[in-house]
């Protein structure tokens, strides 16, 4: 088992005065009774996770263990992957207050040289804002090359899996459909079913388990009000209904009530980006009109956070949360201090140990890097610098948080 069994085996000596505890008949009939109890997701199978301990301690053990060594566990026995994989287990990892924030950046990546006369490339770069570790997540296989130029990515938000969608082929730069499904816990991909039809520039974002795509633009150039819904757990694409406008380069955030698609702009007005939005309601089936709600086009990321749409710029009074039944914003803090313009934002987590990821362009030249990232928790907390380290200070073309 290696550093994992280490990892454990520590946990397991903080942990020794409960296994006296849980080791009464008493305790044991309580314990039987609790976990029996629990209605919401699947339980995990009775066995000895750890020798000599109640599986409800081991997973308690486990559930410390950091990230970085999940993917070690998984390969001890089938026991451990069971209960790495499940729902109870990221449960338990949030209660103990050990699990760790990770966002995903679809990421230029640093041209070697000049980088004159060479195809740009891209990386999935995954940011632990927990540990500060930054790293390239391994692609797939060489089968499947490298992340296609300004693909999107979104996380289903059931804890566990992020999607890489569509973009242009390195090689042709034609566009792609191709889906890439990354399970974090896991850190395996598989592939998704590709797309009906190859867009570029979409609007994309995940919630609920499914991805969600609008807008963009075909090969033609024609600017799109089509949109579409995959779901990871089916691997199956749905129609949605059609946009009542077209939206090239749109912005998409998935929010309690439906999928809002703000900005972007048609075909006859290449870069005029719009400030109105449109919901789509599942209860409903249909978009609805949702007036001006972009406040800055082209220099106002929107997000979702806490089941609310903000809306993070520069400056003070930079980040505004959306009041849908008053139609206008309410100010929640000022933008990230020394940030000139947002380039990606994405909101981590829910309720009261939710944040707000912020990724964008300095102010301050002499800071040696054109871009830089902040995090702010949700509820008022103030703006924390994120470091980012050497030969990960590129543009990012899309980004998605993922709690583990």
């Amino acid at each position: 088992m290696g550093a994992a069994k280490q990892e454990v085996e520590d946990v397991y000596a903080v942990t020794a005065r409960a296994r006296f505890f849980y080791d009464s008949k008493d305790k044991q009939r309580e314990r039987a009774m609790a976990m029996g109890a629990e209605e919401d997701g699947p339980r995990l199978e009775v066995g000895e996770l750890i020798p000599g301990l109640p599986d409800d301690v081991a997973i308690e053990c486990l559930a410390r263990v950091p990230s970085r060594s999940h993917r070690r566990m998984r390969r001890v026995c089938r026991g451990w992957r069971g209960a790495v994989g499940s729902a109870e287990f990221r449960r338990r990892r949030g209660a103990a207050g050990a699990a760790e924030d990770v966002v995903f950046l679809v990421q230029a990546v640093p041209a070697a040289g000049d980088g004159k006369g060479s195809t740009p490339e891209c990386a999935l770069t995954a940011a632990n804002l927990t540990t500060g570790e930054w790293r390239r997540v391994e692609g797939p296989g060489e089968a499947w090359g490298p992340v296609p130029l300004f693909a999107q990515c979104a996380a289903a938000n059931d804890g566990r899996h992020v999607a890489v969608v569509g973009g242009w082929d390195p090689d042709t730069l034609r566009p792609t459909s191709d889906v890439r499904v990354l399970d974090v816990p896991a850190g395996t991909w598989r592939r998704g079913r590709q797309m009906p039809d190859n867009r570029s520039f979409f609007g994309c974002a995940g919630g609920d388990g499914n991805i969600y795509v609008a807008g963009g633009h075909d090969e033609s150039k024609n600017a799109l009000r089509s949109a579409l819904a995959y779901s990871v757990a089916a691997d199956a694409w749905r129609a949605l209904p059609d946009m009542s406008e077209e939206r090239d380069e749109p912005q998409l955030v998935v929010a309690p009530g439906g999928v809002l698609a703000a900005s972007g702009y048609p075909t006859e007005a290449q870069g005029a980006f719009k400030k109105t939005a449109e919901r789509y309601a599942a209860t409903g089936g249909a978009w609805a009109d949702e007036d001006e709600v972009v406040p800055d086009t082209g220099e106002t990321c929107l997000a979702s956070v806490r089941g609310k749409v903000w809306a993070v710029g520069a400056g003070k009074g930079g980040v505004r949360e959306w009041d849908g039944a008053a139609r206008a914003w309410r100010e929640v803090a000022d933008g990230p201090p020394g940030m000139k313009a947002c380039v990606k934002a994405a909101g981590i987590g829910n309720g009261d140990g939710a944040a707000l990821f912020v990724f964008g362009t300095v102010a301050d030249a002499a800071e040696g890097s054109k871009y830089s990232a902040w995090v702010m928790g949700a509820g008022g907390a103030p703006w924390k610098r994120v470091p980012v380290p050497s030969g990960f200070g590129e543009f990012v073309y899309s980004a998605a948080a993922v709690r583990v």
